[in-house]
């Protein structure tokens, strides 16, 4: 039985299980393996994910995290957008370094493709990155094209952290590990296709681009 909703996102619920626990279930029909053997596997080689303790159709149990996400520290005060640009570009080199799993096609890196500070918990053991659906091999400029684009949308959109946005955005393009510009347009073709953007959130994604290209 799970317990208390801990948090929603646009595509999956968070519950508690106990003290530990938590279960992150899809409210779409899934399967969660491939996310959960790339959590695996970046875990593995000391990456911070949470620890993944089972896993079936569209539910994971996962290890619970204690701390806000970025954005919550940001919206609090205790984190500022030039610090937490450092720390996401930072997330982004790291996992740039890794070594690829067997059988990715040559040349390509693990690119989480979502990860933006709505999705970095600031735990006791260190920043942890959350929500690996998108995980796939890819060029590591897409990855960091792709966190700009985001953070660029965000802060034109009638959101409560959208000047904040604004401010990790520029903080984060003097920091941002490769080059945000290089495969910026693959980004925004990635980002119009995704299923869980409104008409409104999608019409914004060229003057976002603009704005990274700035």
């Amino acid at each position: 039985m799970t317990g208390p909703l801990l948090a929603s996102g646009r595509e999956a619920d968070v519950y508690a299980l106990d003290a530990t626990r938590v279960l992150r279930r899809y409210r779409r029909d899934a399967d969660v393996t491939g996310e959960v053997e790339a959590m695996r596997y970046v875990g593995g080689l000391g990456y911070p994910v949470p620890v993944v303790h089972e896993a079936s159709g569209r539910d994971m149990v996962l290890e619970r995290l204690d701390g806000p996400t970025m954005v919550q520290a940001c919206a609090a005060g205790d984190l500022s957008p030039a610090e937490g640009a450092v720390q996401l570009a930072e997330l982004l080199r790291r996992l740039h370094e890794l070594p690829p799993w067997p059988g990715a096609p040559a040349g390509t890196r693990i690119v989480h493709l979502d990860l933006h500070p709505d999705n970095v918990l600031l735990t006791a053991r260190g920043p942890v990155v959350i929500d690996w659906c998108n995980v796939r091999p890819g060029e590591a400029d897409l990855d960091t094209a792709m966190s700009a684009l985001i953070l660029a949308q965000v802060s034109l959109w009638d959101h409560p952290m959208a000047a904040t946005a604004r401010e990790f955005l520029d903080a984060f393009l003097v920091v941002a590990p490769g080059d945000p510009d290089r495969l910026l347009d693959e980004a925004v073709a990635l980002r119009r296709g995704q299923r869980t953007l409104t008409a409104d959130e999608i019409g914004h994604l060229e003057t976002a681009a603009e704005l990274v290209r700035r």
